[in-house]
């Protein structure tokens, strides 16, 4: 793959049954990097992906029939909560998850929501910065038993046209 994503090769789409050990092994490649730094295992790690695959709040990237990233979703009004994000290892840096995060404020802005709302482990640092680079704000954070969590927040503008309504 070359330094960026060719977004004509990509094929975002709703996750089928048939995605679960996909998804479960994209997210033990993509999350097993933080194990040694955080006292329990990533959420995303622990999930039942033949369940995450077939609820309607997943999607998938997909290049040339391979999935090299997914993100799942909740609707939490006014926000749309991005619960998992995850793109392959090789892929990373390419500019997946920033397509699969804007295909998540598309929805919210679709949907005649206010923003996106998500977390993340204060270890993750890269993720961290991943955000503020698109703008998410760090609202809080909260130390729990066995996790340390920051919260972030984009609102965003409901009258501006989409890219799903521009490519209609």
């Amino acid at each position: 793959m070359a330094n960026s994503v060719d977004a004509d090769r990509i094929v975002l789409r709703p996750a089928r049954p048939s995605d679960s050990a996909s998804l479960a092994a994209l997210a033990h490649e993509a999350y097993g990097k933080y194990l040694g730094l955080v006292d329990e295992p990533p959420a995303p790690i622990l999930l039942d992906y033949d369940e995450v695959a077939s609820s309607d709040r997943a999607h998938v990237a997909e290049e040339d029939g391979r999935v090299v990233g997914m993100v799942t979703v909740e609707r939490d009004d006014p926000h749309l909560i991005l619960r998992n994000l995850a793109v392959r290892p090789a892929c990373q840096g390419l500019g997946i998850g920033r397509l699969l995060v804007a295909f998540v404020e598309d929805s919210a802005r679709a949907a005649g929501l206010a923003g996106v709302r998500l977390w993340t482990r204060a270890e993750m640092t890269d993720n961290i910065a991943f955000y503020r680079r698109l703008d998410y704000v760090l609202t809080h954070s909260e130390r729990g038993a066995g996790a340390h969590r920051v919260f972030f927040s984009k609102e965003l503008a409901r009258t501006l046209p989409t890219a799903l309504e521009r490519t209609s």
